[in-house]
């Protein structure tokens, strides 16, 4: 016990660095276990497209949008998600499957929807950019 300590005391910098990274990976996982919505990965997103049709909507800016977008995705920007949440209301019973650029905008948008009662939701991990990465295809409409 005595080297622990003297470790401690003689790497204090580097002992707080582990604390601090050990408390992150717990919070991950932790946030992991309490997510009521599902990450899924561009195979994962593309079969749920093919076998469920869900709603798919794109929480990006408008300009990012315009860019290129998943087919039939809808535009709600984050920003705009709360005031737009009725819009989703006539989709009940279907999947929602969001995204964005790269995926904390969905992960975010995800976690709104679920406090205001929605179910089934789905992100997109990685957003378009590991859309794109798998060579799937956008839409410019």
């Amino acid at each position: 016990m005595d080297t622990y300590l003297d470790f401690i005391s003689n790497h204090s910098m580097l002992f707080i660095a582990f604390v601090i990274v050990l408390i992150l990976l717990m919070q991950t996982y932790f946030q992991g276990l309490t997510r009521k919505f599902s990450m899924l990965n561009t195979a994962e997103a593309t079969s749920l497209i093919n076998r469920q049709e869900p709603v798919v909507i794109d929480v990006r800016s408008e300009n990012e949008f315009k860019e290129g977008h998943i087919a039939n995705a809808i535009h709600i920007p984050l920003a705009d998600l709360k005031d737009n949440a009725d819009k989703l209301t006539k989709h009940a019973g279907k999947p929602l499957l969001l995204y964005c650029k790269s995926g904390p905008r969905s992960d975010e948008a995800c976690k709104i929807l679920s406090k205001q009662g929605l179910t089934d939701l789905h992100c997109l991990n990685g957003g378009v950019l590991s859309w794109q990465e798998e060579n799937m295809p956008l839409t410019k409409d």
